[in-house]
């Protein structure tokens, strides 16, 4: 299955039988006719089983091993690439090798360039190393067919397969290193590799960190126990990573065949490439010349996911309290570092307080900064200044916040104020004048108390409200420093949640009364803002999925629509609301105050994100 630049891939781990190549051949046609994937990988050796030692002298059983092959690719109606590991002879000299086939016909031979002989492993006794091998055609099946360095290439989709064999991946310079360089994007690695105690982890992060330095996908599968057990046991274990995390795995150890299966969004790789210089850089030290071998994926018409979409991308789903943690640290630290840096007559902390959930989050990392510096909280001047839209719920949460954390509490009313300026400019409609005179008179508010008390103005919005451009341009847009910045609507909830259990269970229930009110900026009566914008689990994934992937309009609706079962028409009013706001409020953005990045993206002009206002993005 192959759509929108996503690919479902499969590692494969055959019931074999050690020299009994027919059975070995009914295991794998058996395996190829029940998967779905677009490539699906063998372990090394799978035709005759890895520990078949000196069998591989034998003629006429490299010779059945050879037919096998052939009748699996002539037998299989299965449509996709499968790479199945062969011992071949080429010229009276016995190579380890990968054989990849589509529709019938081998596409290319790749041999094993480093052979173990150290403990266990005695490869060099029966095969020829790969590595350096100036073959680049070989005669198989009749035909003329690529051997030695290959890349599998889709030019049209932007996909480049390299596939590296066993020992290959534990080398210190491996070739899927090298095939990175020259811009292969998914590895294939066919392995036999013995199980001892401790190994798991090692294999784990071998893999994952290949798919990190090579920004690639890597497929990885072993031959499992089925090998001879004379002096060793084989791994099952098949690893899919994807640039750095782990996207499925399979440890267990199986009395039968097992298929591991995933997706991989491609197009997501192509795009952090295209961002990393150092990638780009490199890419003039490739050290092989390769021949580029044309396959072509076709789009499929539906796309069956592997495992359900996380509806909260942002939101890690590992080790998630240390995540956690690091996130608030890298909030509270980020803020101990601007006050560190101020001087005595300016370093007390402004903050309004609405009672809604980013002003809490700002308000509890202040509350840390000042702790941690062994600072009086009452240096935190936290302001609630209600006017007619507020309700009694926030102004109550407000003030029960600032009385919990003993913070200097203020309440200025402004409802008067925003009548007189409303007045003198001679407007009295309750329209986006009346809601941003509020937000620019809370803002001045808090200026002029940073002037007065010897602080500075700590901004509480954050990256999703930024995002959205869903703040007032010199209202709440400004401050000295904008602590949620890095945050996304659904990590202040998150962090806001771990606060009220954790940290902060004296004003657990104020905090988890925050968390369940609707969020609202209450500059008119009843307003909702996910009523104007939408929910912002969904906007969150749209910005994830855009700005972290590359993502464009189509493919996110067909994203959000399998990942919140909405339909086609409520994808597509999501996707297009998010994409005219977000592009039409860059200029909102252009003039944003400082703040600390704490996920992979940011929205800070001087940072991450250059884009000019005037841009049309439709």
């Amino acid at each position: 299955m192959f759509k929108y630049g996503l690919i479902k891939v499969a590692a494969a781990t055959p019931k074999i039988s050690v020299g009994d190549i027919q059975h070995n051949k009914k295991e794998i046609l058996s395996i190829l006719k029940e998967t779905k994937s677009s490539v699906i990988v063998f372990p090394e050796l799978s035709i005759t089983g890895y520990t078949a030692s000196d069998l591989f002298y034998q003629e006429a059983f490299i010779s059945e091993a050879k037919q096998a092959l052939k009748e699996i690719m002539d037998e299989t109606t299965y449509k996709g690439i499968f790479i199945i590991g062969a011992p071949l002879d080429l010229y009276g000299i016995l190579y380890n090798c990968a054989v990849v086939i589509k529709q019938k016909k081998v596409i290319g031979v790749i041999p094993k360039h480093y052979l173990p002989n150290y403990h266990e492993f005695y490869e060099k006794r029966w095969f020829h190393t790969g590595y350096k091998t100036t073959m680049k055609n070989i005669k198989l099946f009749g035909e003329q067919v690529p051997f030695g360095y290959l890349i599998f290439e889709d030019a049209d989709q932007n996909i480049r397969i390299g596939v590296e064999v066993c020992q290959d991946l534990w080398a210190a310079y491996s070739p899927s290193d090298d095939m990175s360089l020259a811009g292969a994007n998914m590895f294939f690695n066919l392995s036999a590799s013995p199980e001892r105690v401790g190994k798991l982890e090692v294999r784990r992060n071998l893999v994952l960190d290949h798919s990190r330095k090579q920004m690639a996908a890597y497929i990885y599968t072993s031959s499992g126990h089925f090998e001879s057990s004379s002096e060793v046991v084989f791994s099952g274990h098949k690893l899919i990573a994807n640039q750095g995390s782990m996207v499925a795995e399979d440890k267990a150890f199986s009395m039968d065949s097992s298929v591991l299966t995933a997706d991989i969004d491609i197009s997501a790789i192509n795009y952090q490439k295209r961002q990393d210089s150092t990638y780009r850089d490199m890419h003039m030290m490739i050290q092989n010349q390769y021949q580029f071998v044309p396959v072509k994926f076709e789009e499929s018409e539906t796309f069956e996911f592997e495992h359900k979409i996380s509806q909260k991308p942002f939101i890690p789903e590992q080790n998630i309290n240390e995540e956690i943690e690091l996130a608030n640290n890298l909030q509270v630290f980020a803020l101990i570092k601007r006050l560190e840096s101020l001087p005595e007559s300016s370093n007390k902390i402004v903050i309004g307080v609405s009672g809604g959930l980013d002003s809490a989050l700002a308000l509890l990392v202040s509350h840390q900064a000042m702790k941690k510096l062994g600072r009086d909280t009452k240096d935190i001047i936290a302001v609630t200044m209600p006017a007619q839209a507020t309700s009694k719920q926030s102004k109550s949460a407000a003030i029960k916040l600032m009385d919990g954390l003993d913070v200097t509490k203020l309440e200025i009313p402004i409802a008067k104020s925003v009548d007189l300026h409303l007045k003198s400019i001679s407007h009295i409609e309750k329209d986006v004048t009346y809601e941003n005179a509020q937000a620019r008179m809370r803002t001045m508010v808090l200026m002029d108390l940073a002037n007065k008390y010897g602080g500075f103005v700590l901004g509480t919005g954050d990256l999703s409200e930024i995002a959205l451009g869903w703040m007032t341009y010199n209202g709440d847009q400004m401050s000295m420093y904008a602590v949620n910045a890095g945050l996304p609507k659904t990590w202040v909830q998150l962090l806001i949640g771990y606060h009220a259990n954790n940290l902060y269970t004296n004003i657990g229930e104020t905090l988890n009364k925050i968390l369940q009110a609707p969020i609202t900026p209450e500059l008119l009566e009843n307003q909702d803002t996910e009523k104007s914008i939408g929910r912002y689990d969904v906007n969150d994934f749209i910005l994830f999925h855009h700005l972290e992937h590359g993502a464009d309009e189509e493919k996110i609706e067909f994203l959000i629509r399998n990942a919140f079962d909405f339909s086609k028409e409520e994808a597509n009013h999501y996707v297009k609301r998010f994409f005219k706001r977000f592009y039409s409020q860059q200029f909102k953005r252009q003039t944003l105050p400082e703040g600390p990045k704490i996920l992979g993206i940011s929205l800070s002009p001087r940072g991450q994100y250059r884009m000019p206002s005037d841009v049309k993005r439709k």
